[in-house]
């Protein structure tokens, strides 16, 4: 994994999350325990500062970064999806989940066990209310979250957790 010091600022990350060696993490960036950061992701704690909490994952080249002196903050158990862009400013409350592809602009805050679609894009300063689905561009809310599908995002979640222990086990270069 490539760890970036940056103006003094170096990240923290808790010794049972895996980050994959293709990862970038620069500067401000705390991460919590059992997180998984996939391959290709880019979380940039150069001009504000990115906390990511306990269980969460961050797939593959998902980007994280958020404007001077601003916090993004996310919260335990949050799910972003692969190619998903979130830029603080902003809040992603526990559970909640960030579509494959989405965009999350500055200001904006996803409430407890909500979904931004996959490709949608919340604009700046737009919330997503608790077990709500928002889709499209601009996210619009379309749904409550029913029962079935928080469950479907807690084994999601919980795969990557798993995923993150594996790897820390059982991952190996074979070959450059």
């Amino acid at each position: 994994m490539a760890l970036y010091e940056f103006e003094g600022k170096r990240p923290l990350i808790a010794d049972s999350t895996f980050i994959h060696p293709q990862a970038v993490i620069i500067g401000e960036v705390e991460i919590g325990a059992h997180c998984y950061v996939g391959a290709g992701a880019v979380i940039r704690g150069d001009n504000g500062k990115i906390i990511i909490g306990y269980g969460s994952n961050i797939q593959e080249n998902a980007v994280l970064h958020a404007e001077p002196e601003s916090i993004a903050i996310l919260e335990d158990n949050v799910l972003v999806g692969h190619s998903a862009i979130v830029h603080g400013p902003c809040l992603i409350k526990n559970q909640a989940t960030i579509g494959m592809g989405a965009l999350v602009s500055p200001g904006c805050e996803i409430s407890e066990q909500s979904l931004l679609a996959a490709g949608s894009v919340l604009p700046p300063g737009k919330s997503v209310p608790p077990r709500q689905i928002a889709m499209g561009n601009p996210a619009r809310l379309v749904k409550d979250i029913d029962e079935k599908m928080i469950n479907d995002n807690r084994i999601a979640t919980h795969l990557y957790q798993q995923l993150a222990s594996r790897y820390k086990s059982g991952f190996k270069l074979i070959s450059e």
